[in-house]
C-alpha cells in the first residue's frame, strides 16, 4: 500500500511530542508499505529535502505564522502548495493520513479531501476544530461581516480561488476516519458539521523514549528539588511553578529548588527570571535549557517531584508518562487530557488551572508524606506500562488498516 502522510513539521524539525510520534508511526508503516511524507521545513523555510523518489520526505510546504504576515502570505502560498499537493497525488497513494494541519496552507488538506481517496486524521492538538474555516486563506472564501479593507482582501482571495489550480469549497462534505489522542481532544477539537466521521478511535500516545526514562536510576538530591520539563512558553505555566516555589519556601518553610529543563520561547525565559527575582527565589531556580531524553531522565532522577503547571488545555501530556516511568512524584494542573494520563490522588496530585497556592500545597504534601508519595509513584509507574511505544505503534498500524476498510466499505463505526 502507498500511504501519503501530511504533517506541518516532521523530525528533525520538532516542537512537541506529536512530530516525534508521527515519525515513529511512519517508520513502523514503512516496514510493509511505501510512505511519502509531505511537510514543511518549519520556520527554516529555506531548507528542502530531495523529493526525487519515494519513500521520502518532501519539506516543501509553506510554514505560515499565525499573524498578519502569515495571512498576507497565505493566498499565494495556498496556490503554490496546491500544485505541490497535486504532484504528491500523482504518486497515486492508496491512503492519506494527516497528522497536523496547523501553520500550513489547508488548501493542501482540502485538495486531498476532494481527491476522494481514503482519508484519516490523527488529531493530537486543537487545530482540527477549525479545519478550513480558520485557515488564513480559506476563511476568506466564506460569508462574514467584514470592514471595507477586509472585504476587498476577501474579494481578491475569491478571485484567486477561481483559478483552475484551486476552486476550493472550504465546507464541502468530506468522509474521514479519526484517531484521537485523548477523550479531552475529542471533546475540545470536535470536527465541524461538514466532516462525516466513518471510524473513530481514542488511542493515547506513548513517549518514544519511554525506555530511557524507565531506565533512569533514582538518585534524589540532598535537598528538595522540583523539576519542570517542557518548553518555557506562556501556556505551559512556568509562572505558576515559580509562584508555587515561592509559597513552598515562604509559607511551608521547605527550602526547595526548581530546575527548569527545556528550550525557551522568545523572551519568556527572561520574563520568568524577573518574576523569580521579584518573588525572592531567583537563586533557587536553575535554567538548564534543552536536554536530550537521556539528559532529561538523569535530571528527573534527582528530583523529589515534577510539576506540570500547564494553563492551556493540554491534549494529553506525554511528560506525565515520562515522569511516571522515571518514578518521580507527579504534581500537575488538571487541564485537558492530563487527568487521563494520571488520575488525581491515585497516580498524581492535580490542582486547578493557574492555582499556585494549590500547587504549593500539593508539592508540600508530596515532600512531607513520603509513604503516600511512594505509593502514588508505584501506581503511576504501573499505569505507565500501558503507554509503551510498541503497543501504540501496533495500534496505529491496525487503525490504518481498519480506516482503509471502513472508508472503502462505507460503514460507520464509533467507539
Amino acid at each position: 500500500m502507498r500511504i501519503l502522510v501530511v504533517s506541518n513539521i516532521y523530525p528533525p524539525a520538532a516542537i512537541g511530542g506529536y512530530e516525534i510520534g508521527c515519525e515513529a508511526v511512519v517508520e513502523r508503516l514503512r516496514r510493509e508499505h511505501e510512505v511519502l511524507v509531505l511537510t514543511s521545513a518549519g520556520e527554516q523555510r529555506e531548507r528542502r529535502t530531495d523529493s526525487a523518489a519515494p519513500p521520502a520526505v518532501w519539506r516543501e510546504l509553506t510554514w505560515l505564522t499565525p499573524d498578519a504576515r502569515g495571512a498576507r502570505r497565505a493566498p499565494l502560498a495556498s496556490m503554490r502548495d496546491a500544485a505541490l499537493t497535486r504532484r504528491a497525488l500523482a504518486w497515486k497513494p492508496d491512503f492519506i493520513y494527516v497528522w497536523n494541519g496547523a501553520s500550513i496552507p489547508q488548501a493542501v488538506l482540502r485538495i486531498l479531501a476532494d481527491s476522494r481517496l481514503p482519508l484519516a486524521f490523527r488529531v493530537e492538538e486543537h487545530w482540527f476544530a477549525g479545519i478550513f474555516v480558520r485557515d488564513q486563506f480559506l476563511r476568506e472564501l466564506l460569508p462574514a461581516d467584514r470592514g471595507l479593507a477586509r472585504a476587498a482582501w476577501a474579494s481578491g482571495c475569491r478571485l484567486l480561488n477561481a483559478m483552475p489550480t484551486l476552486r476550493l469549497d472550504p465546507t464541502a462534505p468530506l468522509r474521514a476516519a479519526i484517531s484521537w489522542n485523548s477523550e479531552a481532544t475529542r471533546r475540545i477539537a470536535a470536527p465541524p458539521p461538514f466532516v462525516e466521521t466513518v471510524l473513530e478511535r481514542v488511542r493515547h500516545p506513548a513517549p518514544p523514549y519511554g525506555d530511557i526514562y524507565a531506565a533512569a536510576q533514582r538518585d534524589p538530591a540532598p535537598e528538595p528539588l522540583i523539576a519542570y520539563l517542557g518548553r518555557v512558553t506562556p501556556f505551559k505555566g512556568i509562572a505558576v511553578a515559580i509562584e508555587a516555589l515561592a509559597l513552598l519556601r515562604n509559607d511551608y518553610r521547605l527550602l526547595a529548588q526548581l530546575v527548569v529543563i527545556g528550550p525557551e520561547d522568545g523572551d519568556h525565559g527572561s520574563q520568568m527570571r524577573s518574576l523569580a527575582d521579584r518573588l525572592g527565589v531567583g537563586e533557587a531556580v536553575s535554567w538548564d535549557g534543552q536536554a536530550t531524553p537521556s539528559q532529561a531522565a538523569s535530571k528527573l532522577a534527582r528530583a523529589h517531584a515534577m510539576i506540570v503547571p500547564s494553563t492551556w488545555d493540554e491534549p494529553f501530556g506525554l511528560v506525565m508518562i515520562e515522569g511516571a516511568l522515571a518514578r518521580v512524584p507527579l504534581v500537575a494542573s488538571d487541564v485537558g487530557g492530563i487527568g487521563e494520563a494520571m488520575h488525581d490522588e491515585q497516580q498524581a496530585l492535580l490542582f486547578a488551572r493557574g492555582d499556585a497556592t494549590a500547587a504549593a500545597a500539593a508539592l508540600a504534601r508530596t515532600l512531607r508524606d513520603p509513604e503516600q508519595t511512594a505509593a502514588r509513584v508505584q501506581r503511576a509507574y504501573e499505569r505507565a506500562q500501558a503507554f509503551r511505544v510498541e503497543a501504540y505503534l501496533d495500534e496505529q498500524e491496525r487503525f490504518v488498516r481498519d480506516a482503509l476498510s471502513a472508508l472503502r466499505g462505507g460503514a460507520s463505526s464509533r467507539p
